[in-house]
């Protein structure tokens, strides 16, 4: 029986408006060379380790387009404009805790990321917990990131479900014992936990 629910943020609790905030900030034009450079390469994800500091973070991406050093910069420091919370989130969040579930969040942010947008996030007073990447130095779908929730907050796999939008992570979060749902919607999502027995 479930009777805990995992939410991660981005794309679930939050929009992740990064490509019209691009086409605002820079221009069509340069949008794809920016994506490539920043929030679609494979440093953005390690970002949220919480290893490097905003300056390290900035060199790092600056060399994948090193011709726009200062659109790179707004990018890592503006990057909290680039999510928005949804009108429903704590909504949600709250009635699931009416009806008795505990709630938590598992996000990979980076700490200057999570610090500059926490306080918009009015759904984070509802929950009972939440795991943020950069504390940990872990991130999804990292096996040990979903050991040291459960750890940390005592929870039991079998009778939690974790909610993302990216497959690799609710997969990941599967092979540990958790059951999973990746979002794509709000309605597709509470549909899913129908099924899973988690009403409210």
């Amino acid at each position: 029986m479930i009777d805990t629910v995992i939410f991660d943020i981005g794309n679930v609790l939050t929009e992740w408006h990064w490509h019209n905030s691009f086409v605002e900030w820079f221009g069509e034009d340069l949008v794809d060379t920016l994506a490539n450079a920043t929030v679609m390469s494979p440093e953005w994800a390690e970002i949220d380790r919480g290893v490097l500091t905003e300056e390290e973070v900035v060199a790092l991406l600056t060399k994948n387009a090193p011709d726009y050093p200062e659109q790179i910069r707004r990018i890592v420091h503006d990057s909290h404009e680039l999510v928005t919370v949804y009108p429903y989130a704590a909504d949600w969040v709250r009635n699931l805790k009416k009806k008795g579930y505990k709630v938590y969040i598992l996000s990979n942010f980076s700490e200057f990321g999570f610090n500059r947008v926490k306080d918009t996030f009015d759904f984070l007073p509802y929950a009972d917990g939440a795991l943020i990447s950069y504390e940990v130095k872990l991130v999804k779908p990292d096996r040990k990131i979903y050991e040291t929730l459960c750890e940390r907050f005592d929870i039991t796999p079998e009778n939690a479900v974790f909610l993302d939008d990216n497959a690799k992570n609710t997969e990941a979060a599967r092979e540990f014992g958790l059951h999973a749902i990746t979002v794509e919607n709000k309605e597709q999502t509470d549909r899913d936990l129908h099924v899973l027995g988690v009403t409210w």
